[in-house]
């Protein structure tokens, strides 16, 4: 009793100390999370301003993308090297901002942790493309000159080729890694703004990773073109519009281009004159149900090798006639026509012929198709008119791979022949032949629907004359495409004569047909419809007929005749129906005739 008395005495002084334990451990609770409170903050304003840097770094580099899409066009190879500089800067900068371990620890914090590591992998794919990508190829560019890419007395140096050959497969590489590192962020649980960022990076960079590829794929196979594993021997053919095949014109004059190590030359010129009709003895091998649809005069009479939209089938009975009649082998056929010489011309400038004729981009086509017609006529006058082609021919080559214009001036020329189905090539190395397929120089329609819908509307000329000078042509296109589940298209075509009863008593009887003389003149007009649809109706004008429906190239045909008078107009129509499937946009391919063909297309809820 007394023990526990005693004990409780002593105890008593100690309960005071205990209270007094209680709030100085509170404090210390409150001082730590209170530290941690400011540490967490710090962190978190720490990380904040990162992501703000990184988020300025990224922007500017977006601004930089800009910058160097507009130098490339403007061929601006220094000012591509310097932009290129600047951008790798920038992206270092923005990944720099995520590789701190503040940052990296706080991509485990819930909510703001996958918007941190989304952006942190953004970035460094941003780098990838600038260090791996871009900064290759604007290496190479920088060490370039517009003048480094004009022929020098003919001659195109294949180094810089080359060398960017080796630079777009580095960029190449590094564009495919990109887009698939990009595609594996997980952007499920980001704020919007970084969702969007991240889906808008990984198109971009499939687009690029496509683009980049294709140029690659061509640039690959140019200097092997350019003779630089050997020499080259490739056919120029000059179409005549004002005959018009389906093709653009008849095959009317043909130059041999040899080329060896870049030195481009021309060797032999000829006309369709110089090939003997092989009528009953096709070239080669007579496809029949093309034989019945074009005549088989496709497979015998060189000028008429253009008759079918196809190139490739043009190109292989060039070569064979060729190799044939005048020998030597043939790795290539391309296809220029006046209207694209006309754009080439633009680029450098007018040149001068013996005949004291200034070819220019304003009377290269009238010139060329229409009045050297009426200064030659006569017995000797289509003999009189080839020599005037092949000197043409001759000057515009001199012109072109001695050009003193702007490199950036004709490239826009080329380009727009290529776009407008007016400058088309064929290789006969089945490697080579494979890159130009995918490419709009090869001539030819597509075989699906998948990135376009294309119905085609093409014109032949069969009075053996050059009236198309004076036909107007026009096309629409008119689809249910976008909103029916088993679409139709329907097509109609116009065709009208400007040729007056006054001119008509003046045209030489080369321009004249040979059947008619100006008194009428006869176009065939064939109707191709999509692939995978059937032909269901077809209606005709005055001076119109259906002549046949078939099949070519995967696609129905409508085959019609029309016949014009001085002055006349008249239409045919097609209607095609299609089955439920995937359809891309609806598109019109027609003719690059003399005088551009009137092209729409009505398509109700397609863009």
């Amino acid at each position: 009793m007394t023990d526990s008395i005693a004990d409780r005495a002593s105890a008593v002084p100690n309960r005071p100390r205990r209270r007094k334990q209680r709030p100085r451990r509170a404090l210390i609770i409150l001082a730590v999370c209170v530290g941690l409170v400011v540490v967490v903050g710090a962190a978190a304003g720490w990380v904040g301003s990162r992501v703000l840097t990184a988020k300025a770094e990224l922007e500017q580099a977006q601004v930089l993308v800009g910058t160097l899409k507009s130098q490339a066009t403007a061929m601006d190879f220094v000012g591509l090297g310097a932009t290129s500089t600047k951008l790798s800067a920038a992206t270092s900068k923005a990944v720099d901002q995520t590789q701190d371990p503040i940052w990296r620890a706080a991509e485990i914090v819930p909510i703001a942790g996958p918007n941190l590591s989304a952006v942190r992998q953004l970035a460094e794919a941003v780098d990838v493309v600038a260090k791996e990508a871009v900064a290759p190829v604007a290496e190479v560019a920088s060490g370039l000159s517009a003048a480094s890419l004009k022929p020098v007395d003919g001659k195109i140096n294949l180094t810089p080729i080359l060398e960017l050959n080796t630079a777009l497969t580095t960029a190449s590489a590094a564009l495919d890694s990109a887009a698939e590192s990009v595609a594996a962020i997980e952007l499920d649980g980001t704020v919007a703004q970084v969702d969007a960022a991240g889906t808008q990076f990984g198109t971009l960079l499939d687009s690029a990773a496509t683009t980049v590829g294709d140029v690659r794929s061509i640039a690959s196979v140019v200097p092997d073109m350019l003779g630089a594993s050997g020499p080259r021997s490739y056919i120029l053919i000059f179409q005549n519009l004002a005959e018009s095949t389906a093709l653009g014109g008849t095959a009317a004059a043909l130059t041999e281009v040899t080329v060896d190590n870049g030195q481009i030359s021309i060797a032999r010129q000829a006309s369709s004159q110089t090939f003997p009709w092989r009528d009953g003895e096709p070239v080669i091998a007579e496809d029949p149900k093309l034989a019945a649809l074009y005549s088989p005069l496709i497979y015998t009479r060189l000028n008429l090798a253009t008759s079918r939209p196809d190139f490739p089938t043009a190109a292989q009975i060039t070569q064979a006639f060729w190799q044939q009649d005048l020998g030597g082998t043939v790795d290539g056929v391309i296809s220029i026509d006046p209207a694209a010489l006309a754009h080439m011309l633009g680029a450098t400038g007018p040149v001068a012929m013996s005949t004291g004729d200034v070819l220019t981009e304003d009377n290269a086509v009238a010139l060329l198709l229409n009045e050297i017609y009426f200064r030659y006529q006569g017995k000797n006058g289509p003999d009189q008119t080839d020599a005037f082609f092949a000197e043409a021919a001759m000057t515009m080559f001199n012109a072109v791979t001695n050009s003193q214009g702007e490199p950036v001036d004709m490239l826009n020329a080329v380009s727009q022949g290529v776009n407008e189905h007016r400058i088309m090539a064929w290789s006969a190395h089945p490697e080579e032949q494979k890159i130009l397929e995918g490419t709009p120089m090869a001539g030819i329609l597509p075989a699906s629907n998948e990135a376009a819908t294309t119905t085609g509307v093409f014109f032949r000329d069969t009075s053996t004359s050059k009236m198309d000078f004076y036909l107007e042509t026009g096309a629409t296109l008119s689809t249910d495409v976008c909103t029916a589940a088993t679409p139709t298209f329907t097509t109609k075509v116009d065709l009208h004569s400007t040729l007056t009863e006054e001119l008509a008593e003046k045209l030489p009887s080369y321009v004249a047909t040979e059947y008619w003389g100006a008194d009428q003149f006869r176009t065939e007009v064939y109707v191709y419809g999509p692939p995978g649809t059937s032909f269901v109706s077809a209606g005709v004008a005055e001076g119109a007929d259906l002549l046949a429906t078939t099949d070519d190239l995967g696609r129905p045909v409508a085959k019609f005749n029309v016949m014009l008078t001085p002055g006349q107009t008249s239409q045919v129509t097609a209607t095609f129906a299609g089955l439920a499937g995937t359809y891309g946009e609806p598109m019109l391919r027609t003719t690059p005739m003399l005088n551009p063909t009137t092209v729409a297309v009505d398509a109700p809820g397609c863009k």
